[in-house]
């Protein structure tokens, strides 16, 4: 009878997961590196001959801002964490989204400029142990899956510090009513972080799961360096303020691109203008005082749902779970970043190296 209750506890004993010094993040398109490859252009043929191979957009050190460039150390890349078994509900929807993902990671991202790279090699950790989980375009909804996909990278096992930064899609909507609003904003956030607690290994030293203050990206629409900012579109030499009252560009069609049936098929995939990324902060009509106040407050109610998230984790947490070693904080930091010219990439909407750099400045001091 001994034998058999040491079997039994033997089977349902957990030992504590190994902890490994490493830092993940769950986010959007700030999290891969989105465009941030000083090279990029907004222009579907030269996105076409990347994607193709043809043109490659390698990330250098002078790349790098000056102040991450000392712990750099042949630019190894970090690991991109894939979509999990457990996202694949078998319908038309999941392959689609996969297939327009596969398209933008392939001519977007570059990892090593992006925020949580610059964050993790000054915080001493391994590329590999650099985790980038989110995906281009996402919503603090897809937080839970985010978070799956860091539960199945190691087996369950994650580092000891994670990143929870969705700072611009959910204020991005073909219309006002559409945005996201605050409480569905931090009940998403909430529930991502749960998700984690539920189904990982909890490392023996714990995890910490930070969410910095959603960004002040109304400078994106309001700051004259920014508007006056030079970019190319579709071949085309303009400022962001320029390009933003082209809701249709239209590019003209070398006999390559015309001949060039995979092209055609391709270029679909590629809105005509940046200004479709997010018409609710690029649209001319963004500009009007009062849709400026709208996404302030919004902002403002963002990072409130945010601390009432931590809050609330914490507590929950506390009661339901306290053989579980996990904290959640809010990052105040991001809350005095500001934006300006040098910090966009080549669409006026994503961040450039610079403005990913700035962004990892203002979340290390929250680290450290």
């Amino acid at each position: 009878m001994k034998r058999l209750f040491v079997i039994v506890m033997s089977l349902l004993y957990v030992s504590p997961a190994r902890a490994f010094e490493g830092v993940a993040i769950l986010g959007d398109s700030m999290s891969t590196g989105a465009a941030a490859h000083p090279q990029m252009e907004f222009d579907s043929w030269k996105i076409w001959e990347i994607f193709n191979g043809k043109t490659k957009l390698d990330a250098q050190a002078d790349h790098v801002p000056p102040e991450f460039r000392k712990f750099v150390k042949g630019l190894e890349s970090p690991t991109r964490v894939q979509p999990s078994v457990r996202e694949n509900d078998g319908g038309s929807g999941w392959l689609w989204h996969n297939v327009t993902q596969l398209v933008s990671a392939r001519t977007l991202e570059e990892h090593r400029l992006s925020f949580g790279y610059f964050v993790g090699l000054a915080l001493g950790v391994a590329p590999k142990d650099i985790l980038l989980a989110g995906e281009n375009g996402a919503r603090a909804s897809r937080a839970w899956m985010h978070a799956s996909r860091l539960i199945g990278a190691r087996n369950g096992d994650i580092p000891e510090r994670i990143i929870l930064l969705y700072s611009g899609n959910d204020l991005c909507a073909q219309n006002y009513d559409e945005i996201t609003s605050a409480d569905e904003y931090g009940n998403n956030l909430l529930s991502g972080m749960k998700y984690i607690v539920l189904n990982a290994h909890t490392p023996a030293r714990g995890s910490k799961l930070f969410l910095p203050a959603f960004l002040p990206v109304t400078s994106l629409i309001n700051e004259t360096s920014i508007l006056e900012h030079k970019i190319k579109l579709n071949g085309e030499e303009m400022t962001c303020k320029d390009a933003r009252s082209k809701m249709f560009a239209t590019r003209e069609e070398s006999n390559e691109g015309l001949d060039d049936g995979r092209y055609q098929v391709f270029k679909n995939f590629i809105p005509p203008s940046p200004v479709l990324l997010c018409p609710t902060l690029f649209h001319p009509a963004a500009q009007d005082a009062a849709k400026q106040t709208l996404l302030a407050n919004r902002i403002r109610a963002y990072r409130d749902a945010q601390k009432k998230a931590v809050a609330d984790f914490n507590e929950w947490r506390g009661r339901l779970h306290p053989g579980k070693a996990f904290e959640a904080v809010y990052l105040d930091g991001p809350e005095q970043v500001r934006f300006t010219g040098e910090d966009v990439a080549g669409d006026c909407f994503h961040l450039s190296a610079q403005g990913q750099g700035k962004v990892a400045g203002a979340i290390l001091g929250g680290l450290l």
